[in-house]
């Protein structure tokens, strides 16, 4: 399993994450039901950027989300936008990603 993979199910089990009840099924599709962390179904990146503004932690992958949007013109860079959501309190619609 790659390293940020192996990150965000760690940042997942912290208690002020879990705080927000958010069933493992909502990011990752299950392999089995002992087994709740299989592929990922959203931007790795962006559950990142999520749950590391949630905890207070720096985030490696906001820069990169932030110079992607900017280079696509977006209105609001992608992490920061993220990151105002995290602040909030709110789920934001993240990225979905198909394997």
């Amino acid at each position: 399993m790659p390293t940020l993979e192996e990150k965000l199910i760690r940042l997942y089990q912290q208690p002020e994450i879990q705080a927000h009840s958010w069933e493992p099924g909502l990011f990752w599709k299950a392999i089995d039901a002992r087994q709740p962390f299989g592929a990922l179904k959203v931007d790795p990146r962006e559950l990142e950027v999520l749950f590391a503004s949630l905890l207070g932690q720096p985030s490696e992958c906001l820069a990169a989300l932030n110079a992607e949007s900017s280079a696509r013109g977006d209105y609001m860079p992608r992490g920061d936008f993220l990151a105002a959501n995290a602040r909030r309190h709110e789920l934001p619609l993240l990225t979905r990603v198909y394997r």
